[in-house]
């Protein structure tokens, strides 16, 4: 199988999304697999581009994955002041500038401002915190690429990886203008707690229905 050699325009990107759903990922005029972020072949993109209906390998999210998001969106809705603030599972897609490249991620839960900020693809530019439920395929991308592209984000204060194989978390906080604080969380019994928002996660509430998976 070939790698894309062709630029695609984000436009063809919401097109692909919008016909085979939200599998993937844009980075820079490439389109990627969201779980491994390996390139697209150019004959996949083209059938999916004219909606052709086609027969193509998707690594998945595993079960105990969507029991993580399902997790931590339910607890959100709960616990956060959803006038000032909106809770996205796997939307929207995240926009992104770094050393003038531009990449479109969609994490697998966001929280924004109730007044979101969207760029003519409507694809959300003031994200407040995000989390990302780390993939066999994924540990490269969370934690070195997403973190660096994240990080360039002016309006992010928070960036969450959650391990989906123990219970382990690892919590970035913006501190500063470039400046992160990190904090790993293992203890069960232990806490995240999210200034930005003002919300108390409970480990055993983010990892609960997982121990049996």
């Amino acid at each position: 199988m070939t790698t894309s050699t062709t630029f695609y325009t984000k436009t063809d990107y919401d097109k692909i999304c919008e016909f085979a759903g939200s599998h993937f990922e844009y980075d820079d005029g490439l389109i990627v697999w969201k779980y491994n972020g390996q390139v697209i072949d150019d004959e996949i993109l083209t059938k999916l581009l004219n909606q052709e209906d086609i027969q193509i390998y998707l690594e998945m999210a595993t079960h105990k994955h969507s029991i993580i998001i399902n997790n931590i969106q339910q607890k959100l809705m709960l616990n956060l002041n959803l006038k000032l603030f909106r809770v996205y599972g796997s939307t929207p897609n995240i926009f992104i500038i770094i050393n003038g490249k531009e990449k479109i991620r969609i994490p697998d839960v966001t929280i924004a401002p109730r007044k979101e900020i969207l760029n003519e693809n409507n694809h959300l530019t003031n994200p407040l915190v995000i989390f990302e439920i780390v993939s066999p395929s994924s540990v490269q991308t969370d934690y070195i690429d997403k973190l660096r592209e994240y990080k360039a984000l002016e309006t992010l204060q928070e960036y969450i990886i959650v391990e989906q194989d123990k219970n382990c978390l690892v919590h970035y906080q913006r501190v500063g203008a470039t400046e992160w604080t990190e904090e790993k969380i293992e203890t069960e019994k232990d806490f995240l707690y999210l200034p930005t928002v003002s919300v108390k996660l409970q480990m055993q509430e983010i990892y609960a229905d997982c121990e049996e998976l």
